[in-house]
């Protein structure tokens, strides 16, 4: 996440898969639009463990490339 807080609601507006991985497109409550991804933050054997992320970004490109330095 791109320093970007989220407060209050996210409205999806469309969902569309890039790489493998669901985004969302949506705003908030100040109708900024934003994506979010849901991210895998753990790796280990266990599937149930496994700790997940929604991470924010202002602009399609910076997700682009978090995706490919997080998918590789």
């Amino acid at each position: 996440m791109k320093g970007v807080t989220i407060f209050g609601n996210f409205t999806v507006l469309e969902t569309f898969m890039f790489k493998g991985v669901q985004v969302d497109k949506g705003f908030d409550e100040r109708l900024d639009i934003f994506y979010r991804i849901n991210l895998c933050i753990e790796n280990s054997e266990d599937d149930i463990n496994d700790a997940f992320i929604d991470c924010y970004y202002r602009n399609i490109a910076d997700l682009k490339e978090d995706l490919v330095n997080y998918i590789g």
